[in-house]
Protein backbone atom coordinates (compact mmCIF):
# COMPACT_ATOMS: atom_id res chain seq x y z
CA UNK A 1 0.00 0.00 0.00
CA UNK A 2 1.23 3.54 -0.63
CA UNK A 3 2.36 5.75 2.21
CA UNK A 4 -0.45 7.93 3.53
CA UNK A 5 1.80 10.28 5.47
CA UNK A 6 2.43 13.84 4.28
CA UNK A 7 5.81 12.99 2.83
CA UNK A 8 7.89 9.94 2.07
CA UNK A 9 8.73 7.22 -0.41
CA UNK A 10 6.30 4.66 -1.75
CA UNK A 11 6.86 1.51 -3.82
CA UNK A 12 3.59 0.16 -5.19
CA UNK A 13 2.58 -3.29 -6.41
CA UNK A 14 -0.78 -3.76 -8.07
CA UNK A 15 -2.93 -1.21 -6.23
CA UNK A 16 -5.82 -0.12 -8.46
CA UNK A 17 -7.53 3.15 -7.55
CA UNK A 18 -7.87 6.82 -8.53
CA UNK A 19 -6.16 9.59 -6.60
CA UNK A 20 -6.38 13.35 -6.99
CA UNK A 21 -3.57 15.76 -6.13
CA UNK A 22 -2.95 19.44 -6.78
CA UNK A 23 0.31 18.99 -8.70
CA UNK A 24 2.00 15.91 -10.13
CA UNK A 25 5.64 15.99 -11.17
CA UNK A 26 6.99 13.25 -13.45
CA UNK A 27 10.69 12.79 -12.82
CA UNK A 28 12.68 12.95 -9.58
CA UNK A 29 15.84 14.50 -10.97
CA UNK A 30 17.10 17.97 -10.01
CA UNK A 31 14.40 19.70 -12.10
CA UNK A 32 11.48 17.67 -10.76
CA UNK A 33 12.57 17.71 -7.12
CA UNK A 34 13.25 21.46 -7.18
CA UNK A 35 9.88 22.25 -8.80
CA UNK A 36 8.02 20.10 -6.28
CA UNK A 37 9.88 21.60 -3.31
CA UNK A 38 9.24 25.17 -4.40
CA UNK A 39 5.49 24.54 -4.83
CA UNK A 40 5.13 22.74 -1.51
CA UNK A 41 7.13 25.37 0.36
CA UNK A 42 4.81 28.12 -0.91
CA UNK A 43 1.71 26.85 0.86
CA UNK A 44 -0.58 23.94 1.69
CA UNK A 45 -0.52 22.14 -1.65
CA UNK A 46 -0.51 18.39 -2.25
CA UNK A 47 2.45 17.69 -4.52
CA UNK A 48 3.27 14.21 -5.82
CA UNK A 49 6.51 13.21 -7.56
CA UNK A 50 6.64 9.92 -9.45
CA UNK A 51 9.77 8.39 -10.92
CA UNK A 52 10.62 5.01 -12.42
CA UNK A 53 14.02 4.87 -10.71
CA UNK A 54 14.49 3.07 -7.41
CA UNK A 55 15.82 6.19 -5.65
CA UNK A 56 15.20 9.93 -6.22
CA UNK A 57 17.93 11.95 -7.89
CA UNK A 58 17.92 10.71 -11.47
CA UNK A 59 21.23 10.84 -13.36
CA UNK A 60 22.57 13.20 -10.71
CA UNK A 61 23.22 10.24 -8.39
CA UNK A 62 25.88 8.83 -10.73
CA UNK A 63 27.61 12.12 -11.55
CA UNK A 64 31.16 12.74 -10.39
CA UNK A 65 33.42 15.22 -12.09
CA UNK A 66 36.29 17.54 -11.29
CA UNK A 67 35.87 21.32 -11.27
CA UNK A 68 39.27 22.88 -10.82
CA UNK A 69 40.75 21.31 -7.69
CA UNK A 70 37.34 20.30 -6.32
CA UNK A 71 35.01 17.42 -7.12
CA UNK A 72 31.31 17.64 -7.87
CA UNK A 73 29.66 14.68 -6.11
CA UNK A 74 26.23 14.20 -7.59
CA UNK A 75 25.03 11.70 -4.99
CA UNK A 76 25.41 14.28 -2.22
CA UNK A 77 23.51 16.88 -4.24
CA UNK A 78 20.74 14.39 -5.01
CA UNK A 79 20.37 13.54 -1.33
CA UNK A 80 20.15 17.24 -0.43
CA UNK A 81 17.44 17.91 -3.03
CA UNK A 82 15.50 14.86 -1.86
CA UNK A 83 15.62 15.88 1.79
CA UNK A 84 14.44 19.38 0.93
CA UNK A 85 11.42 17.94 -0.88
CA UNK A 86 10.55 15.64 1.99
CA UNK A 87 10.82 18.45 4.54
CA UNK A 88 8.44 20.53 2.41
CA UNK A 89 5.84 17.75 2.51
CA UNK A 90 6.27 16.42 -1.03
CA UNK A 91 5.20 12.80 -1.57
CA UNK A 92 7.87 10.95 -3.58
CA UNK A 93 6.91 7.63 -5.13
CA UNK A 94 9.85 5.74 -6.61
CA UNK A 95 9.75 2.69 -8.83
CA UNK A 96 6.66 3.95 -10.65
CA UNK A 97 6.30 3.97 -14.41
CA UNK A 98 3.89 6.34 -16.13
CA UNK A 99 2.19 4.31 -18.85
CA UNK A 100 -0.20 6.94 -20.15
CA UNK A 101 -1.04 10.63 -19.94
CA UNK A 102 -4.67 11.34 -20.86
CA UNK A 103 -6.50 14.64 -21.34
CA UNK A 104 -7.30 16.39 -18.09
CA UNK A 105 -3.90 15.38 -16.67
CA UNK A 106 -4.88 11.84 -15.77
CA UNK A 107 -1.81 9.62 -15.43
CA UNK A 108 -1.95 5.85 -15.76
CA UNK A 109 0.71 4.34 -13.53
CA UNK A 110 2.23 0.90 -13.24
CA UNK A 111 0.13 -1.23 -10.93
CA UNK A 112 -3.14 -0.05 -12.47
CA UNK A 113 -3.46 3.18 -10.48
CA UNK A 114 -4.54 6.52 -11.94
CA UNK A 115 -3.61 10.01 -10.76
CA UNK A 116 -5.38 13.24 -11.68
CA UNK A 117 -4.00 16.71 -11.03
CA UNK A 118 -4.66 20.38 -11.72
CA UNK A 119 -1.06 20.99 -12.82
CA UNK A 120 1.56 18.71 -14.29
CA UNK A 121 5.31 19.14 -14.61
CA UNK A 122 7.13 16.82 -17.02
CA UNK A 123 10.78 16.55 -16.05
CA UNK A 124 11.76 13.19 -17.48
CA UNK A 125 15.24 14.32 -18.54
CA UNK A 126 17.33 12.82 -21.31
CA UNK A 127 18.40 9.48 -22.73
CA UNK A 128 21.74 8.38 -24.09
CA UNK A 129 22.49 8.22 -27.78
CA UNK A 130 24.50 5.27 -28.93
CA UNK A 131 26.23 4.13 -32.06
CA UNK A 132 27.07 0.76 -33.50
CA UNK A 133 30.40 -0.55 -34.73
CA UNK A 134 31.80 -4.04 -35.29
CA UNK A 135 31.98 -5.82 -31.93
CA UNK A 136 29.78 -3.42 -29.97
CA UNK A 137 27.62 -6.28 -28.60
CA UNK A 138 30.55 -8.09 -26.96
CA UNK A 139 30.22 -8.28 -23.13
CA UNK A 140 32.33 -5.50 -21.66
CA UNK A 141 31.17 -2.82 -24.11
CA UNK A 142 29.20 -0.34 -21.98
CA UNK A 143 27.40 2.96 -22.41
CA UNK A 144 28.95 5.84 -20.49
CA UNK A 145 25.92 6.08 -18.18
CA UNK A 146 26.31 2.42 -17.25
CA UNK A 147 29.98 2.98 -16.42
CA UNK A 148 29.08 5.95 -14.21
CA UNK A 149 26.46 3.91 -12.37
CA UNK A 150 28.85 0.98 -11.88
CA UNK A 151 31.56 3.24 -10.49
CA UNK A 152 29.67 5.84 -8.47
CA UNK A 153 26.53 4.01 -7.36
CA UNK A 154 27.37 0.30 -7.27
CA UNK A 155 31.14 0.66 -6.66
CA UNK A 156 31.94 -1.95 -9.33
CA UNK A 157 34.97 -1.69 -11.63
CA UNK A 158 34.12 -2.20 -15.33
CA UNK A 159 37.63 -3.40 -16.15
CA UNK A 160 41.33 -2.83 -15.64
CA UNK A 161 42.16 -1.07 -18.91
CA UNK A 162 39.42 0.75 -20.77
CA UNK A 163 39.04 2.64 -24.03
CA UNK A 164 36.57 5.52 -24.33
CA UNK A 165 34.93 6.13 -27.71
CA UNK A 166 33.32 9.54 -28.27
CA UNK A 167 34.25 13.14 -27.51
CA UNK A 168 31.69 14.94 -25.35
CA UNK A 169 31.26 16.15 -21.74
CA UNK A 170 30.27 12.70 -20.49
CA UNK A 171 33.25 10.92 -22.04
CA UNK A 172 35.75 13.50 -20.77
CA UNK A 173 34.32 13.52 -17.25
CA UNK A 174 34.32 9.70 -17.07
CA UNK A 175 38.09 9.68 -17.64
CA UNK A 176 38.59 11.50 -14.32
CA UNK A 177 36.29 9.01 -12.60
CA UNK A 178 38.18 6.06 -14.08
CA UNK A 179 41.50 7.53 -12.97
CA UNK A 180 40.15 8.05 -9.44
CA UNK A 181 39.23 4.34 -9.39
CA UNK A 182 42.75 3.35 -10.57
CA UNK A 183 41.45 2.08 -13.90
CA UNK A 184 43.86 2.51 -16.78
CA UNK A 185 42.58 4.47 -19.77
CA UNK A 186 44.07 3.45 -23.10
CA UNK A 187 42.73 6.64 -24.63
CA UNK A 188 39.76 8.71 -25.70
CA UNK A 189 39.06 8.11 -29.39
CA UNK A 190 36.71 9.32 -32.08
CA UNK A 191 33.80 7.07 -33.04
CA UNK A 192 33.76 5.58 -36.53
CA UNK A 193 32.24 7.79 -39.24
CA UNK A 194 28.49 7.29 -39.64
CA UNK A 195 27.59 5.22 -42.70
CA UNK A 196 24.91 7.53 -44.03
CA UNK A 197 26.34 10.96 -43.27
CA UNK A 198 29.50 12.89 -43.93
CA UNK A 199 32.31 12.27 -41.40
CA UNK A 200 32.68 14.83 -38.65
CA UNK A 201 35.68 17.03 -39.24
CA UNK A 202 38.31 17.15 -36.45
CA UNK A 203 37.89 20.94 -36.27
CA UNK A 204 34.28 20.44 -35.08
CA UNK A 205 35.55 18.06 -32.40
CA UNK A 206 38.07 20.64 -31.19
CA UNK A 207 35.38 23.33 -31.05
CA UNK A 208 33.27 21.01 -28.89
CA UNK A 209 36.30 20.35 -26.70
CA UNK A 210 36.72 24.09 -26.21
CA UNK A 211 33.20 24.38 -24.79
CA UNK A 212 34.34 22.15 -21.89
CA UNK A 213 37.03 24.55 -20.66
CA UNK A 214 35.47 24.77 -17.18
CA UNK A 215 36.34 21.10 -16.64
CA UNK A 216 40.06 21.87 -16.95
CA UNK A 217 42.01 21.08 -13.74
CA UNK A 218 43.98 24.35 -13.93
CA UNK A 219 43.50 27.88 -15.22
CA UNK A 220 46.18 27.67 -17.93
CA UNK A 221 44.69 24.58 -19.54
CA UNK A 222 41.23 26.09 -19.22
CA UNK A 223 42.30 29.19 -21.14
CA UNK A 224 43.92 27.04 -23.82
CA UNK A 225 40.71 24.99 -24.22
CA UNK A 226 38.53 28.11 -24.28
CA UNK A 227 40.65 29.51 -27.11
CA UNK A 228 39.40 26.63 -29.27
CA UNK A 229 35.98 28.30 -29.39
CA UNK A 230 37.44 31.35 -31.18
CA UNK A 231 36.67 31.33 -34.90
CA UNK A 232 39.47 29.73 -36.90
CA UNK A 233 41.53 28.46 -33.96
CA UNK A 234 40.01 24.95 -33.96
CA UNK A 235 40.81 24.54 -37.67
CA UNK A 236 44.47 25.44 -37.09
CA UNK A 237 44.81 23.11 -34.09
CA UNK A 238 43.14 20.25 -36.02
CA UNK A 239 45.78 20.56 -38.75
CA UNK A 240 48.77 20.53 -36.39
CA UNK A 241 47.43 18.07 -33.78
CA UNK A 242 49.78 15.04 -33.63
CA UNK A 243 48.25 11.90 -35.14
CA UNK A 244 49.72 9.98 -32.19
CA UNK A 245 47.56 11.95 -29.75
CA UNK A 246 48.36 14.24 -26.84
CA UNK A 247 47.97 13.84 -23.09
CA UNK A 248 46.07 16.78 -21.61
CA UNK A 249 46.11 16.82 -17.80
CA UNK A 250 46.82 13.08 -17.91
CA UNK A 251 43.99 12.45 -20.37
CA UNK A 252 45.18 10.59 -23.52
CA UNK A 253 43.22 12.34 -26.28
CA UNK A 254 43.38 10.76 -29.73
CA UNK A 255 41.43 13.33 -31.72
CA UNK A 256 42.92 12.23 -35.04
CA UNK A 257 42.21 8.53 -34.52
CA UNK A 258 38.90 6.65 -34.66
CA UNK A 259 37.91 3.18 -33.47
CA UNK A 260 36.78 0.97 -36.36
CA UNK A 261 36.12 -2.24 -34.44
CA UNK A 262 36.12 -4.07 -31.10
CA UNK A 263 37.51 -7.62 -30.86
CA UNK A 264 36.80 -10.47 -28.47
CA UNK A 265 34.58 -13.52 -27.98
CA UNK A 266 33.06 -13.76 -24.51
CA UNK A 267 34.74 -10.54 -23.41
CA UNK A 268 36.58 -7.56 -24.85
CA UNK A 269 40.19 -8.19 -25.81
CA UNK A 270 41.18 -5.19 -27.95
CA UNK A 271 40.07 -2.33 -30.18
CA UNK A 272 41.15 -1.55 -33.74
CA UNK A 273 41.82 2.06 -34.71
CA UNK A 274 42.71 4.06 -37.81
CA UNK A 275 43.99 7.59 -38.16
CA UNK A 276 41.72 10.20 -39.70
CA UNK A 277 42.67 13.03 -42.03
CA UNK A 278 41.59 16.66 -41.66
CA UNK A 279 38.27 15.78 -43.33
CA UNK A 280 37.52 13.13 -40.72
CA UNK A 281 38.04 10.21 -43.12
CA UNK A 282 39.85 7.06 -41.89
CA UNK A 283 43.25 6.58 -43.54
CA UNK A 284 46.25 4.29 -43.11
CA UNK A 285 46.58 0.88 -41.51
CA UNK A 286 44.68 -0.43 -38.53
CA UNK A 287 46.30 -0.38 -35.10
CA UNK A 288 45.38 -2.99 -32.43
CA UNK A 289 45.22 -1.76 -28.81
CA UNK A 290 44.69 -4.27 -25.94
CA UNK A 291 41.81 -3.35 -23.57
CA UNK A 292 39.36 -5.35 -21.47
CA UNK A 293 36.43 -2.89 -21.51
CA UNK A 294 35.05 -0.19 -23.80
CA UNK A 295 32.93 2.85 -22.95
CA UNK A 296 30.68 4.29 -25.69
CA UNK A 297 29.64 7.94 -25.40
CA UNK A 298 27.35 9.30 -28.09
CA UNK A 299 25.80 12.22 -26.20
CA UNK A 300 22.26 12.77 -24.93
CA UNK A 301 18.87 13.61 -26.42
CA UNK A 302 15.70 15.01 -24.75
CA UNK A 303 13.34 12.20 -23.72
CA UNK A 304 9.87 12.90 -25.15
CA UNK A 305 7.86 9.73 -24.39
CA UNK A 306 5.23 11.67 -22.42
CA UNK A 307 5.10 14.83 -24.53
CA UNK A 308 3.82 13.31 -27.75
CA UNK A 309 0.55 15.24 -27.42
CA UNK A 310 2.46 18.52 -27.04
CA UNK A 311 3.53 20.61 -29.99
CA UNK A 312 7.09 19.41 -30.57
CA UNK A 313 9.68 21.32 -32.59
CA UNK A 314 13.10 20.37 -33.92
CA UNK A 315 15.85 22.59 -32.53
CA UNK A 316 19.23 20.86 -33.13
CA UNK A 317 21.02 23.40 -30.91
CA UNK A 318 18.97 22.09 -27.96
CA UNK A 319 19.65 18.46 -28.73
CA UNK A 320 16.82 17.54 -31.10
CA UNK A 321 13.04 17.46 -30.75
CA UNK A 322 11.71 19.37 -27.73
CA UNK A 323 8.30 20.64 -26.58
CA UNK A 324 7.42 24.15 -27.70
CA UNK A 325 7.53 26.22 -24.52
CA UNK A 326 7.56 29.79 -23.33
CA UNK A 327 9.91 31.77 -21.07
CA UNK A 328 8.23 30.35 -17.95
CA UNK A 329 8.60 26.82 -19.35
CA UNK A 330 4.85 26.65 -19.98
CA UNK A 331 3.61 24.59 -22.91
CA UNK A 332 0.71 25.26 -25.25
CA UNK A 333 -1.51 23.19 -22.92
CA UNK A 334 -2.67 25.28 -19.95
CA UNK A 335 -1.39 23.82 -16.70
CA UNK A 336 1.34 21.72 -18.29
CA UNK A 337 4.98 22.68 -17.74
CA UNK A 338 8.34 21.20 -18.71
CA UNK A 339 11.70 21.51 -16.96
CA UNK A 340 15.20 20.11 -17.21
CA UNK A 341 16.78 18.25 -20.09
CA UNK A 342 13.44 17.58 -21.72
CA UNK A 343 13.67 21.23 -22.85
CA UNK A 344 17.28 20.95 -24.09
CA UNK A 345 20.48 19.25 -22.96
CA UNK A 346 22.17 21.25 -20.19
CA UNK A 347 23.82 20.72 -16.82
CA UNK A 348 22.15 19.57 -13.62
CA UNK A 349 22.40 23.08 -12.14
CA UNK A 350 20.46 24.54 -15.06
CA UNK A 351 17.85 21.80 -14.63
CA UNK A 352 17.59 22.63 -10.94
CA UNK A 353 17.11 26.34 -11.71
CA UNK A 354 14.46 25.52 -14.30
CA UNK A 355 12.66 23.46 -11.69
CA UNK A 356 12.73 26.40 -9.31
CA UNK A 357 11.26 28.59 -12.06
CA UNK A 358 8.42 26.20 -12.84
CA UNK A 359 7.71 25.73 -9.14
CA UNK A 360 7.59 29.48 -8.65
CA UNK A 361 5.21 29.98 -11.58
CA UNK A 362 2.81 27.27 -10.40
CA UNK A 363 2.93 28.51 -6.80
CA UNK A 364 2.10 32.02 -8.02
CA UNK A 365 -0.80 30.68 -10.11
CA UNK A 366 -2.21 28.73 -7.17
CA UNK A 367 -1.97 31.88 -5.03
CA UNK A 368 -3.80 33.88 -7.70
CA UNK A 369 -0.81 36.03 -8.66
CA UNK A 370 0.36 37.02 -12.13
CA UNK A 371 2.84 35.08 -14.26
CA UNK A 372 5.17 38.08 -14.36
CA UNK A 373 5.49 38.63 -10.63
CA UNK A 374 8.79 39.72 -9.12
CA UNK A 375 9.39 36.17 -7.86
CA UNK A 376 8.95 34.74 -11.36
CA UNK A 377 11.23 37.35 -12.93
CA UNK A 378 13.90 36.59 -10.34
CA UNK A 379 13.59 32.85 -10.96
CA UNK A 380 14.00 33.37 -14.70
CA UNK A 381 17.16 35.40 -14.08
CA UNK A 382 18.46 32.58 -11.86
CA UNK A 383 18.16 30.17 -14.80
CA UNK A 384 20.32 32.43 -16.94
CA UNK A 385 22.89 32.76 -14.14
CA UNK A 386 23.03 28.97 -13.75
CA UNK A 387 23.50 28.61 -17.50
CA UNK A 388 26.35 31.14 -17.55
CA UNK A 389 28.12 29.42 -14.65
CA UNK A 390 27.51 25.82 -15.76
CA UNK A 391 30.70 23.71 -15.60
CA UNK A 392 29.41 21.47 -18.39
CA UNK A 393 28.14 22.80 -21.72
CA UNK A 394 26.64 19.84 -23.54
CA UNK A 395 25.40 21.80 -26.56
CA UNK A 396 27.91 24.42 -27.81
CA UNK A 397 25.12 26.47 -29.43
CA UNK A 398 22.73 26.30 -26.48
CA UNK A 399 22.18 30.07 -26.37
CA UNK A 400 21.25 30.12 -30.06
CA UNK A 401 18.88 27.25 -29.36
CA UNK A 402 17.16 29.14 -26.56
CA UNK A 403 16.78 32.19 -28.79
CA UNK A 404 15.28 30.01 -31.50
CA UNK A 405 12.78 28.58 -29.02
CA UNK A 406 11.79 32.11 -28.01
CA UNK A 407 11.18 32.98 -31.67
CA UNK A 408 9.07 29.86 -32.20
CA UNK A 409 7.03 30.60 -29.08
CA UNK A 410 6.36 34.16 -30.21
CA UNK A 411 5.32 32.87 -33.64
CA UNK A 412 2.99 30.42 -31.91
CA UNK A 413 1.35 33.25 -29.96
CA UNK A 414 1.37 35.59 -32.94
CA UNK A 415 3.59 38.07 -31.12
CA UNK A 416 6.45 40.24 -32.33
CA UNK A 417 9.64 38.54 -31.12
CA UNK A 418 11.23 41.96 -30.43
CA UNK A 419 8.51 42.72 -27.88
Amino acid sequence: MPHTCAAGYAHHHGVRRMRTVDVVVIGAGPAGLSAASRIAEAGPTQVLVVDEGPTPGGRLRSQLYRRGSDWHIGAERAASLTQRALRAGVIIESGRQVWSLDPGFVLGLSGGESISADYIVIATGAAEKTFGLPGWTIPGVLAVGAVQTMLNVNRVLPGARLAVIGIDPLSLSIVDELAAADIGVAGVYLPPPAKFSAPEQPSAVFTRLGSLHRLAPNRLLGLAMKALTISGIAEVVARIWPTTGVRMAGMPLHLRECVVGIDGDDDVRSIRTRRVNTNGEPVGRERVIPVDAVCLSGGLYPLQDLTRDCLLVDVPELGGRVPLHGPNLETGTAGMFVAGNITGIESAEVARAQGELVGTVIAEKIAGHEDQSEAVITARADVEEARAAAPLTFMPEIHAGRRRMHELWCDHLGQDVRA
